[in-house]
């Protein structure tokens, strides 16, 4: 999607989007076509009269045609027999993220409504998997099978109705992450884990935890108007390549041991989850919901000190 290969292309209505497909060996139908509209994989065709007495089928420009042939494409050479709908959405939110010509933004607030309303939605199994990996991730070698478990009951509940009890997952991961009785008339020691910049505590988990899925649902909801989603991506540009520039010097950081943090991805795929994480990361610090849930998990902790 770069170059001058896009002027290979002309624009076409849906019944050539179609045809393009058939021509590819793809099964499609204008209905697919409709549905990929409403997704925000593919921008609204714009509509064009001719005649004195009607107008003509609405047409895709010349971007947005080779678009849906080069996200078909990718979708059946799939190693995994077909690339599921929500990454394409990413490659698409990724294309806007770089690039101002091929995804506007109109069709960017549908792909990010459709990305929000896929985020989280997963089987029970795989649920269980990631809350696991958090646990392992923030739990102490000393903390309880209880504690383990409490923790994990309570994430998982939090994950499947989108509603935190910043309270209650303060002391739950507190517990979890600084298994340590407290000593009458002492304060509690709580431990924080290693990272890049200094030490992460609980608190910063949850107040990143708790911001990501306000932005998600915001996004869900197209609460965000697309002024707003390119005065972020004006934000984020320059803050992501200052980040790319500077990221081989990060990864020695600690002789080394936080490479993993820094490690680039080798596909667009895995570029693309990298760009779309780190843009949600963003607009939630942007509409400030960073600073009030960083507020809220130090009230929860100066709460549960007492």
């Amino acid at each position: 999607m770069n170059g001058n290969q896009a002027t290979m292309w002309a624009e076409g209505t849906s019944a050539d989007l179609v045809a393009d497909a058939h021509a590819m060996g793809v099964q499609a139908s204008p209905r697919m076509v409709t549905s990929w509209v409403e997704d925000g994989l593919l921008a609204n065709p714009e509509p064009r009269k001719t005649s004195a007495h009607g107008s003509d089928p609405r047409i895709f420009p010349p971007e947005q045609r080779e678009l849906f042939t080069r996200l078909l494409g990718a979708r059946e050479r799939s190693p995994l027999g077909r690339i599921p709908q929500r990454s394409l959405i990413r490659v698409v939110l990724y294309l806007w993220l770089i690039d101002d010509t091929i995804v506007l933004t109109p069709q960017a607030r549908r792909a990010w409504r459709t990305h929000a309303r896929a985020t989280g939605q997963t089987t029970a199994a795989r649920r269980s998997q990631n809350v696991r990996a958090i646990i392992e991730q923030l739990a102490h070698p000393s903390a309880t099978l209880k504690q383990r478990r409490a923790a994990q009951l309570l994430i998982e509940e939090s994950e499947r109705t989108g509603r935190i009890n910043v309270e209650r997952l303060t002391s739950v991961l507190t517990e979890l992450n600084s298994p340590w009785p407290i000593q009458p008339g002492m304060p509690r020691i709580e431990r924080a884990r290693p990272g890049p910049f200094g030490p992460i505590s609980v608190q910063h988990h949850i107040a990143m935890w708790r911001a990501r899925q306000q932005t998600i649902r915001r996004l869900r909801h197209e609460d965000i108007d697309e002024a707003e989603l390119d005065r972020v991506r004006a934000a984020y540009r320059p803050e992501w390549a200052d980040y790319q520039a500077r990221r081989p010097a990060m990864a020695t950081i600690g002789a080394g041991e936080f490479a993993a943090y820094f490690a680039e991805p080798d596909t667009v795929e895995g570029r693309a989850i990298e760009a779309v994480d780190a843009f949600v990361s963003t607009l939630a610090g942007e509409l400030g919901l960073i600073e009030a849930a960083s507020h809220a998990a130090e009230t929860a902790r100066l709460r549960l000190a007492r």
